[in-house]
């Protein structure tokens, strides 16, 4: 039978977090947070001195605190049960994704496997390697970003690895020496293997090994190096098939060696790419560097060659020296032409699908285009339609910053976010009255404000004000809203859902204690809870 509560947790539903059902959400009764409850396997504890190496275990743990990481709030042994409490994750996990897509878009490929990167160097510097990265333990958070968990699951199966037991749904993305067991399982390559395998997963929907049992995926490997991603996705840019290639690297000396390297490497190509310098470009400024084409160099060299005189050509037009001529000089113009800025028309030609879209991803995009814009064309025509996006965009990014804060029960950084918060708590309870009424002070207050964040705190609550004008349901005054909660709380109450009734009650305290208008309706509130202790 499911445990109801665990610590000072009460369990509720399961996350079917990493495919399994282990992980359940739960809130903490004298915190009033709701958090992630991970069960972890029994043998954990079972057997001598294991349950000190757990509680270490936990503490190293909990010093893992990046923005790319679901935080370890703690853990503990209950009757012989280890658990552990994570921070709550409001999104998808990178496998629901791929499940539901097949494959991505090069371009949010490679931010989904950045982020990871700059987790991995975080946990890399403190001394930390997951060992058992997959797309089920990658979270891709309802306000943006990425957050890798699972850095407890090698603890258990190590047996099952080495025993080649482990689901494919693991194996396939562990490195070959930790099948192996060796040491070097336990360094930094082979998490940026399981990044590599991940990156060409995203790319092209598919594995670059084909297996249907661990015994069979450690042959394969053995075998030969995976199929290059570009044979597959003809669009992938060069430096990123590359990227891919050394991440996948069967022999971990072959392979990148740390999660900063890769993410150098993706920051440096995705400059490159800004800037509109190609591969071409880069082979004939002669640098050097990770995403050298040497293709290009050696076609360079050959046209050199052929270009010495010689007595007698009788080789066909396409080797001969006058077209080879031209083709080294088009070379040549092309990267030449392509160092030119892009027109106005073909920056905005741009632009307005990536402003028009709904994808973070694309408003990204846009913003770097319109730096370009900005710089090269400071006069544009386009001017008002750049200022709408990015007061969209702007007021998108303070909306997260409010839900981030509050998830992780930080302070608002602002007086505007705030009460954007209070207004926000309220207007989600359903009580629209004084949510409108919030909102129109927090715009009457920050309207004209000169910090850019706390404007799109009023364009946020004008947009809200708005949608209310437009729904007959937001005249319920706020009297009307509180009797409803109580009336909810009694419904809860007979159903015998007695937790429920408790918070909703809890919530009519905490709001509206302070209104003196409503305090009867405070106390009425205060008197269920006292009937639904009595009833425990």
């Amino acid at each position: 039978m499911q445990r109801s509560r665990i610590g000072p947790f009460a369990l509720e539903e399961s996350l079917d977090h990493e495919g399994v059902g282990n992980v359940l959400r739960g809130l903490h009764l004298e915190r009033k947070l709701s958090m992630a409850v991970k069960l972890l396997p029994l043998g954990l504890v079972n057997r001598p001195m294991a349950g000190n190496a757990f509680s270490s275990d936990v503490k190293r743990l909990q010093r893992l605190v990046h923005p790319n990481i679901v935080r370890c709030m703690g853990g503990a042994i209950e009757a012989g049960q280890p658990y552990i409490a994570m921070e709550l994750v409001s999104g998808e996990s990178l496998r629901d994704l791929l499940d539901r897509r097949g494959k991505l878009p090069w371009e949010l490929a490679t931010e989904i496997v950045d982020g990871i990167c700059l987790a991995l160097k975080h946990a890399h510097q403190l001394g930390y390697v997951h060992q058992r990265l997959t797309p089920a333990r990658i979270m891709l958070p309802q306000s943006g970003g990425v957050k890798i968990c699972g850095f407890d699951c090698a603890w258990a199966d190590k047996d099952e690895v080495l025993g080649l037991r482990v689901p494919m749904s693991v194996a396939n993305y562990l490195a070959p020496e930790e099948f192996r067991g060796k040491q070097s399982a336990a360094q930094p390559p082979a998490d940026l293997f399981s990044v590599g395998v991940i990156l060409y997963e995203c790319l092209s929907g598919e594995l670059p090994w084909k297996a249907n049992s661990p015994a069979e995926l450690v042959q394969a490997r053995r075998n030969g190096d995976a199929p290059r991603v570009s044979t597959q996705e003809l669009d992938c840019p060069v430096w990123l098939d590359l990227l891919t290639a050394k991440l996948l690297a069967v022999k971990r000396a072959e392979r990148l060696s740390s999660a900063d390297e890769a993410h150098r490497a993706i920051v440096t190509a995705k400059d490159k790419v800004a800037s509109g310098m190609s591969a071409t470009q880069q082979v004939l400024s002669g640098r050097k560097g990770m995403f050298q084409v040497a293709a290009e160099r050696s076609d360079i060299m050959r046209l050199k060659k052929h270009m010495q005189p010689t007595e007698r050509d009788k080789s066909p037009f396409y080797e001969r020296v006058w077209f080879l001529a031209v083709c080294l000089l088009l070379l040549v113009a092309g990267g030449i032409w392509s160092l030119q800025p892009p027109s106005e028309a073909a920056l905005i030609a741009q632009l307005e699908p990536l402003m028009e879209s709904e994808d973070v991803v694309d408003w990204r995009k846009a913003e770097d285009l319109i730096g370009v814009l900005q710089e090269n064309y400071p006069e544009t025509d386009f001017a008002d339609e750049v200022q709408q996006f990015q007061e969209k965009y702007l007021m998108y990014r303070a909306e997260t910053r409010a839900r981030v804060n509050k998830q992780h029960g930080d302070l608002p950084d602002t007086e505007a976010e705030r009460l954007y918060a209070e207004a926000w708590e309220l207007d989600t309870m359903g009580d629209r009255f004084t949510a409108w009424q919030k909102y129109e002070a927090l715009n009457g207050l920050f309207e004209k404000s000169d910090d850019e964040f706390d404007r799109a705190y009023a364009g946020l609550a004008r947009r809200r004000i708005e949608n209310f004008k437009g729904d007959p349901g937001t005249s319920e005054s706020q009297s009307e809203f509180v009797q409803g909660r109580l009336k909810e709380a009694k419904k809860l109450e007979a159903a015998g859902q007695l937790m429920q009734a408790r918070r909703v009650l809890e919530s009519v305290i905490e709001s509206y204690e302070d209104n003196r208008e409503l305090q009867p309706l405070v106390d009425q509130a205060r008197s269920q809870i006292q009937s639904l202790l009595g009833k425990n």
